[in-house]
């Protein structure tokens, strides 16, 4: 299965920054988040910066001010996988993706779009901050209870993923960092 886990891939001073970021934007910055509307049960409990996709990104001057250490994961993420030469999801901001989940908020069993002709979508995900419990990652009915830092990679266009339901005050934060490879580099990732 096109699934790879990497164990403790981010500091944890990391993670801090990321949190900080993430808390302080959705606050004070709400325009860079959307409603994800995944979660078939409960409306407004997971925003993303992950832009519509029916956007034309080539006419729109988008800018997020990610925090440095976001495209210092992003770097050791290409550099590890060697991605140099790999294109990034038109509807990620530089490739990177933050995300928020509130409590019961739950992400439904779902299939990402393949964004370029001949190539598979890969997301590599961090999770900076775990809720209580729940929000477990479901990959073909494969658990992956992760933890923070650790980095979560897998094919999204071919894998059905969705996430279990969050339990408790503490939010789920999600660092997601898109990619879209080749048969070559997937084989060459993954076997």
């Amino acid at each position: 299965m096109y699934v790879k886990v990497i164990k403790n891939f981010a500091k944890k001073e990391e993670l801090k920054i990321l949190n900080e970021w993430c808390l302080d934007n959705f606050e004070h910055n709400f325009q860079y988040y959307k409603d994800a509307h995944m979660d078939p049960y409960l409306e407004g409990s997971r925003f993303t910066t992950r832009l519509c996709n029916e956007i034309d990104h080539k006419s729109e001057n988008i800018f997020i001010n990610y925090p440095k250490v976001s495209y210092d994961i992003q770097d050791r993420i290409i550099k590890f996988f060697h991605l140099e030469n790999c294109k990034k999801p038109p509807s990620f901001v530089d490739g990177i993706v933050n995300g928020i989940g509130f409590e019961g908020g739950s992400i439904c069993n779902h299939i990402d779009p393949e964004y370029f002709e001949n190539t598979y979508t890969l997301h590599c995900n961090i999770i900076s901050q775990k809720s209580d419990s729940g929000g477990v990652t479901i990959i073909e009915n494969v658990e992956y209870d992760i933890e923070e830092g650790d980095l979560l990679c897998y094919i999204v266009s071919e894998l059905h993923h969705e996430v279990t339901a969050t339990v408790g005050k503490k939010n789920r934060i999600l660092w997601v960092f898109g990619f879209c490879i080749d048969n070559e580099k997937l084989e060459e990732i993954f076997y």
